[in-house]
């Protein structure tokens, strides 16, 4: 686990920002430390299953107990 600095950035997303990344790269890294991106479905605090980063529907499906998708697929639906 990364170390948190004074404005609850990891040590990774300073990182990124040191070398210069884009903005897209370093937001995608900071939402994957603070929201997560689970790629099975889940219950979120409501009780709505849910994938990803939050996503209710999957191409136009809603999300259902047992749903899988790929790291790449889960990109492209938090895009």
């Amino acid at each position: 686990m990364s170390r948190k600095f004074r404005y609850g950035l990891s040590a990774v997303v300073l990182a990124l920002i040191a070398a210069g990344a884009s903005a897209p790269e370093i937001l995608d890294q900071f939402l994957d430390e603070k929201e997560g991106n689970h790629t099975t479905a889940y219950r979120d605090g409501a009780g709505i299953w849910t994938i990803c980063r939050g996503a209710t529907r999957v191409d136009g499906k809603p999300v259902i107990p047992g749903m899988k998708l790929s790291k790449e697929k889960c990109d492209r639906v938090n895009a």
